[in-house]
């Protein structure tokens, strides 16, 4: 069964306005919905119903830095180096994008539209992503529409 994710922005990262947001959202089940953050976890988070993973943490590279329904979710913290032994990957600028922080990680996200996401947590939003399988997800899509959740898109992979 091929990785589907009903994906959306939410313009906070405060989790009374998230719990209030996504809380009652039609169809949903929260035990499959993941919220991507960069802000620094605290108790709130923790004792929330909605399941938070915090992007750019200290991390090595590829380690699983949370679950979304089940599976591993791996970003990039930047991985590890040691000063004046490990080669430094020049590139031609920004072109290849190498400075950019993957933090929707290995969701089935195409590479543009991932640069978008991960904006988006690097100016102080979030990214709610939704594990719904391989059913039709017009309806889902609608209703975080309706919640307030923006750029709401499907992605399969």
């Amino acid at each position: 069964m091929a990785a589907c994710f009903v994906t959306g922005i939410v313009p906070t990262e405060e989790v009374p306005t998230l719990e209030k947001m996504l809380g009652d959202v039609p169809g949903v089940d929260h035990a499959l919905l993941t919220i991507l953050t960069k802000c620094d976890r605290s108790d709130e988070h923790d004792s929330s119903f909605l399941n938070f993973i915090h992007c750019g943490a200290p991390a090595i590279e590829g380690d699983v830095i949370g679950r979304i329904g089940g599976d591993s979710i791996m970003t990039n913290a930047g991985g590890t180096s040691v000063p004046g032994i490990t080669a430094r990957n020049e590139t031609l600028g920004y072109f290849a994008h190498p400075h950019v922080e993957q933090h929707v990680g290995t969701l089935p996200i195409p590479e543009d539209e991932a640069d978008n996401y991960n904006d988006a947590i690097d100016s102080g939003r979030v990214v709610v992503a939704y594990n719904c399988g391989d059913g039709d997800t017009s309806t889902l899509e609608k209703a975080f529409r309706e919640s307030g959740v923006l750029h709401v898109k499907t992605f399969r992979g």
